[in-house]
């Protein structure tokens, strides 16, 4: 299991991996993380207003950052607990170059935006992304 996880990992493709080199014959994945970083506030803290992490640069943001943070980060990706701007569909990709797949995806759409809430839309209005990941090799089950 792993949850609001994957947007932190700082090389999420080496941590399936890992988790594929653990994990028992007929054992799977479940994942659950958000928000995702095109939602309203994907950029966790750094979100003091919705979407702000995509109106203002990374430079502008961290420069910001560093008046109140002495850590030196200069990068989302250097915070404490990491930033990776995990999207959907870079999520996606990496299950797909990994060796898991699929065996159910679920992109929970944020409940003020429902009505609006589609495959075109869904990296600005997922609340959550929940997924049961099985090794490629192996059949699904329930």
């Amino acid at each position: 299991m792993t949850f609001d996880a994957f947007e932190h990992f700082a090389d999420p493709a080496a941590e399936l991996r890992d988790m594929r080199r653990l994990l028992k014959k007929g054992g799977y994945i479940i994942a659950s993380f958000g928000p995702t970083w095109y939602h309203p506030l994907g950029g966790h803290g750094f979100s003091i207003f919705p979407w702000a992490h995509l109106v203002f640069s990374e430079k502008a943001i961290m420069r910001w950052y560093g008046e109140f943070s002495k850590d030196g980060a200069t990068q989302f990706s250097e915070i404490s607990g990491g930033l990776s701007q995990m999207t959907i569909r870079h999520f996606e990709k990496t299950v797909a170059q990994s060796e898991f797949r699929f065996a159910s995806f679920e992109a929970v759409p944020i409940r003020k935006l429902r009505p609006f809430a589609n495959r075109l839309t869904r990296e600005f209005t997922t609340a959550i992304v929940k997924c049961r990941l099985v090794p490629r090799s192996e059949r699904i089950t329930d």
